[in-house]
């Protein structure tokens, strides 16, 4: 009896303990199925969140499209975010209903942007960059629904299609900032004046008729450029006469090695003045390196007060007041009312300025300035967009236009 009971108590242990192997597999075998299962649907994860983030953009609305060629870390572009927010504010518009595309490229970049834009319920959709103009024309033609505004580097805009009829929703924007540069350029001629009767001016800073060497930047050669570079330079005559102002076109807006390159060659050849149309503050930052490793030189910068970029160096910038237009813009758009369709502005409309003067610019320049600006703005003192040619004692440099 006694051994009967140990056979049952041997098959009993042995039942259990191949039930306890048994459950310890099915456990494993569960727990292998459960992260197959887990490794085959991360990636379907994945795209489903890649698919989500592609949505929420498409289902993020508002009326007011931007495009942009860059972003907040440059000061063209901040310019303009900083007109837009300053209108919207000025006009009640809420800060969601402007959908932002940053850094887009040109051609089939902006013409993606347009239809993510159209698509997210945009009725108004801006450009803030002239190389957007053809395709933001296409897109036009193709959205009569929509109004289309593209800054540009000209005074006026082709509006029409090519059979002719008009265009009523393409609106073109330009900034009259030649009368700003010639501001900009009596600070810099006050400037080169007060070095000149103080000695300070280094004997390489002259040239071989005794001009005293100015630099200057510019991202493409167009007539804008032209025009500003003229207007800068005889800003610069009308206080000091004995100068000459090489010119380096450098073929790029967004290229800070090409603007430091340009500016080192200009810096080294003895300009004692660099001033700069870009988009980016590389011109700045080399002046202001080189003022404060001792060397003469000052600057005058673009797009906005550069005193925190370069507050040793700059005399002071040409600056658009883009809040001005996109004011007008917003509020017409909002009620119904005429807006130009090829929008000049100026210092009567207070879309151009300089901003506030560096430290080291000369005594009385504030004067002078605010004078001057009174003049142009009151229509006493015009400034001719001149864009034929450059003025003679402009020497445009052929190792920038090669850059």
């Amino acid at each position: 009896m006694k051994k009967k009971f140990l056979s049952v108590l041997l098959v009993l242990a042995v039942l259990v303990c191949m039930a306890g192997i048994s459950g310890t597999q099915k456990e494993s075998e569960n727990k292998e199925a459960k992260i197959k299962q887990e490794q085959e649907e991360k990636p379907q994860i994945a795209e489903t969140k890649e698919d989500l983030l592609q949505e929420n953009e498409e289902d993020s609305k508002g009326w007011i499209g931007v495009i942009l060629n860059g972003d907040e870390t440059e000061s063209y572009s901040m310019a303009h975010i900083d007109g837009i927010r300053a209108a919207a504010e000025n006009t009640g518009i809420p800060e969601q209903d402007i959908v932002w595309k940053e850094r887009v490229g040109a051609n089939d970049g902006c013409k993606d942007a347009v239809n993510s834009l159209i698509k997210q319920g945009c009725e108004l959709i801006i450009a803030n960059s002239a190389m957007y103009e053809d395709a933001i024309k296409s897109e036009a033609e193709k959205n009569p629904e929509v109004d289309f505004v593209v800054v540009n580097d000209s005074k006026t805009q082709n509006t029409t299609n090519e059979d002719g009829t008009e265009l009523t929703n393409l609106y073109n924007v330009h900034m009259n900032t030649c009368e700003a540069s010639y501001v900009a350029g009596i600070a810099a001629g006050m400037k080169v004046a007060k070095l000149e009767e103080k000695k300070k001016i280094p004997s390489k800073s002259f040239d071989e008729n005794k001009n005293v060497k100015l630099g200057y930047v510019a991202a493409e050669e167009n007539d804008d450029a032209r025009a500003d570079i003229n207007a800068y330079y005889l800003g610069v005559k009308s206080a000091y006469k004995k100068v000459t102002l090489q010119v380096e076109y450098i073929d790029a807006w967004d290229n800070s090695d090409a603007e430091a390159t340009a500016a080192g060659d200009l810096i080294r050849s003895g300009c004692v003045v660099l001033a700069a149309n870009t988009d980016l503050d590389a011109v700045m930052q080399m002046a202001e390196n080189a003022k404060e490793s001792g060397k003469c030189v000052y600057a005058v910068g673009r797009n906005a007060d550069m005193r925190q970029t370069a507050g040793q160096a700059v005399l002071t910038s040409v600056v658009s007041v883009w809040s001005v237009y996109y004011t007008e813009l917003f509020d017409a758009k909002m009620n119904g009312r005429y807006m130009e369709q090829n929008w000049n502005g100026g210092y009567e409309q207070g879309a151009v300025k300089v901003s506030a003067l560096g430290k080291s610019v000369a005594s009385g320049t504030g004067d002078r300035v605010k004078k001057m600006e009174e003049k142009i703005r009151e229509g006493k003192k015009p400034i001719a967009y001149f864009s034929t040619r450059t003025l003679d004692g402009i020497v445009a440099s052929e190792k920038g236009q090669e850059q």
